[in-house]
């Protein structure tokens, strides 16, 4: 069994989700920033899960699955990028979308090669689908951002 882990591309994907991660968090504001990663998570096997149901993609290779979808991108790409997408939000309003963008391509470049690699079979969907949907996951992230500075400044 952990010959077949070691082996996995998810599982490949989780361990170079988390070797950036410990390179780029600021543990000082994890505390706040952690909520990225749990709503990523919650947005991702939401729309992973009702994706596999309706037929339009479904994973290969999962290893250790949740809602037919694996573990280790729901806790590797998906629960460290989202933790670092609300710490690099910038204040700025035009700079929070050229981020919002960088990120949604990189999610886009990322199903690209995970679809080459043959462990993502997309009958019904394709990039630009992924695109919209990746872009309205990541613009209600900048409102959680958004809504958690609004709480702790209302707190102080």
């Amino acid at each position: 069994m952990v010959n077949n882990i070691l082996l996995n591309k998810w599982f490949f994907t989780f361990i170079v989700g988390w070797i950036v991660f410990f390179f780029l968090v600021d543990w000082k504001a994890i505390y706040k920033n952690f909520w990225g990663g749990i709503i990523s998570c919650i947005l991702e096997l939401w729309q992973d899960s009702l994706a596999y149901t309706m037929g339009m993609y479904f994973f290969q290779e999962e290893g250790l699955t949740i809602l037919n979808v694996s573990a280790f991108f729901t806790f590797g790409i998906t629960v460290t990028m989202g933790i670092l997408y609300i710490q690099f939000t910038p204040e700025n309003p035009m700079l929070q979308i050229l981020h919002l963008l960088a990120f949604t391509v990189g999610f886009v470049i990322f199903e690209y090669l995970v679809k080459y690699a043959g462990i993502l079979i997309t009958p019904y969907w394709n990039l630009a689908a992924s695109f919209f949907n990746n872009t309205i996951i990541f613009g209600g992230l900048l409102w959680l951002n958004d809504f958690l500075k609004c709480r702790t400044e209302g707190h102080r």
